[in-house]
């Protein structure tokens, strides 16, 4: 999350919106030093995932698929009860 500066807001508005509807990302401006409001995309459509994002999500599917799996069905109550987890 980036923050900036109420003066900076202030001078960039315009650029700091774009790029907040662009990332998704929400910007945080502070008021002596403190954070005072929150620049966000406004709820709706979905944002679509940068290729970053994709490439990330698809290693950690294909590390998960990788994982050894005990040949028992994994019971995640039990394993709390037993303190495990």
């Amino acid at each position: 999350m980036t923050i900036i500066p109420l003066s900076q807001a202030k001078a960039r508005l315009s650029e700091v919106i774009r790029t907040v509807r662009r990332t998704g990302e929400p910007v945080v401006v502070t008021v002596d030093g403190e954070p005072a409001a929150r620049i966000a995309p406004v709820e709706g459509e979905p944002r679509r995932l940068t290729p970053a994002e994709i490439a990330t999500a698809r290693a950690l599917e294909d590390a998960l698929r990788r994982m050894a799996r005990g040949a028992e069905p994994f019971d995640a109550v039990a394993l709390i009860r037993e303190g495990r987890r």
